[in-house]
């Protein structure tokens, strides 16, 4: 299978690694003790002393200590709701004045010594840790701290893991963001005209389908560059030649180069076929320019597709037998009615029918069909027509007869414009509908459809 996952699905998988990896990274670091979480005794003790302790002392020392309910309004008030924290202005036998534990009224004298400071970590969870300590304020007074807590803050480890989840994720997207920007360099490319350019295929998901689209638009554009060449090409030396050769004719005549008047009639009558073919070209020519245009305007009518069919076929029959053709009809037992534009529709059908007379084999039937079909629950009235060729036809000239100036043998220019099956594409196409061309056996098989 070519696609694995989607795009969406990839930058879940990226999101879901990166954050792996960043909360991995994360822990390591924490456990580690590296930089906000060292675990360092002396850096701890320093940072708790300077983050409320100091603060305190300077606070107690510039109010009166022997007034004690002064004192214990003042650690109510400010220090009660520090986290983590007890504090306890004691004398020096240890007993508490003023407390933010209002239940301890004493502390072992052995403890109450100025600048004391002891650190421990918890016997069950070596990330608790405790820090006690004790000062001497004034007046035969000490503050007495102890700070419990556990040692290593969350926050940090969490804008660590933060961090590190946008640096892995947009390394892994890079090259997905990489291959956007070449995506659209390869599109201003093609735009400037270098049809031949292909962006590069990378990934299994929306991008590859998405270059591979692109691809596929170049490619088309370049064959229509190649046709649109060559439409050019034919057009100049299908006009060239029988001009060439009225031109010669019109200088034999001027410079009476003939034997008698029945040679310059026979100048003439070329002139005259080189003229009408010429004409009739022109006239391919100018249909297909306007049916290929957006500024077409159909006129639509119903219209009963076994009565067109009877009509071409009572126009066309005699000049079929003229050519040893068998004309053949088969309607529809019940009415066939479409919508559309019924001089359009009918010049889809003669051009299919003038077809039929040029390359068919002679003494050989050309059977036209109509019918009604359905396909994806739409309804369709079918016109068919079926003809033996003159030479045998493979199956990819077949695929090829709707090509712009396509002939089987390019040098018979002589016998149309090449724009016939071209026209009848089209007239189709703006009817809604579509045509079909294949094989079977020795007949060769149009089938326009058309919505009824």
């Amino acid at each position: 299978m070519r696609r694995i996952i989607k795009l969406k699905g990839e930058l879940v998988i990226i999101s879901l690694i990166s954050l792996t990896i960043s909360l991995t990274a994360a822990i390591m670091i924490k456990n580690q003790g590296i930089g906000l979480y060292s675990k360092n005794s002396t850096y701890r003790i320093n940072n708790i002393y300077s983050e409320s302790i100091t603060g305190l002392e300077k606070e107690l020392n510039s109010s009166n200590l022997n007034n004690h309910p002064e004192l214990q309004q003042l650690l109510d008030r400010k220090y009660s709701f520090t986290f983590g924290y007890s504090f306890y202005v004691v004398d020096a036998a240890g007993t508490v004045v003023a407390g933010s534990n209002k239940g301890l009224l004493a502390i072992d004298k052995n403890e109450i010594i100025d600048g004391n400071k002891e650190y421990s970590n918890s016997k069950t969870d070596n990330n608790v840790f405790k820090i006690s300590g004790c000062d001497y304020l004034k007046d035969g007074y000490f503050l007495y701290y102890v700070y419990l807590k556990y040692a290593q803050d969350d926050t940090g480890m969490l804008v660590y893991a933060l961090i590190g989840f946008l640096i892995c994720f947009f390394l892994l997207i890079w090259g997905r963001i990489s291959y956007i920007s070449k995506i659209k360099a390869s599109v201003a490319i093609i735009a400037e005209g270098d049809l031949t350019h292909r962006t590069p295929l990378k990934y299994r998901n929306e991008l590859r389908d998405l270059a591979e689209d692109i691809n596929f638009m170049a490619s088309e554009l370049e064959k229509e560059d190649q046709k649109r060449s060559e439409f050019l090409t034919n057009i100049s030396h299908d006009i060239r030649t029988p001009l060439t050769t009225i031109l010669g004719y019109i200088d034999m005549i001027k410079k009476e180069k003939y034997d008698s008047m029945e040679e310059m009639n026979k100048y003439i009558n070329a002139i005259e076929r080189k003229g009408l073919f010429l004409t009739t070209m022109m006239e391919d020519f100018f249909e297909y320019s306007k049916l290929t245009s957006k500024d077409i305007v159909l006129n639509y009518e119903n219209l009963e597709l076994n009565e067109l069919a009877r009509q071409l076929f009572d126009d066309e029959d005699s000049t079929f037998e003229e050519r040893s053709l068998k004309l053949e009809l088969e309607l529809s037992n019940e009415p066939v009615y479409t919508y559309g534009d019924s001089n359009l529709l009918a010049r889809a059908v003669n051009n299919l029918l003038s077809n039929s007379l040029k390359y068919s084999k002679p003494n050989t039937a050309v059977k036209i069909k109509v019918s009604r079909e359905k396909h994806n629950n739409v309804n369709y009235g079918v016109f068919s027509l079926g003809n033996v060729p003159k030479e045998p036809i493979s199956e990819t000239e077949v695929s090829s007869f709707f090509e712009r100036l396509y002939k089987k043998d390019q040098s018979r220019s002589n016998e149309g414009s090449g724009l016939g099956l071209s026209i009848v594409k089209d007239i189709v196409k703006l009817h809604g509908g579509t045509i079909k061309v294949y094989k079977e056996k020795e007949e060769i098989i149009f089938k326009l459809f058309v919505k009824s």
